[in-house]
């Protein structure tokens, strides 16, 4: 399973970050599905996949390698 992705996590091709998160893991909240970020090439835009296995609040969780609305991916290199 890819790791989840949090609150700060970097987009991966032009760079920018993730801007919500929900509860906390190791200090840091979870993104989820829907969820905002703020790519440096796209502008605002959304998560928009999520682990079906993995849900907060009825939200699946972002992992790793999940798209935003604008095609770039979530996660740290």
């Amino acid at each position: 399973m890819n790791k989840v992705i949090r609150k700060g996590d970097t987009l991966r091709e032009y760079g920018g970050r993730v801007l919500m998160g929900h509860y906390q893991c190791f200090g840091l909240g979870f993104a989820c599905k829907g969820d905002p970020v703020k790519c440096n090439k796209h502008g605002m835009t959304t998560i928009a996949e999520g682990s079906a296995r993995t849900t907060i609040d009825g939200q699946p969780v972002a992992l790793h390698g999940h798209r935003c609305a604008c095609g770039c991916t979530a996660g740290q290199l």
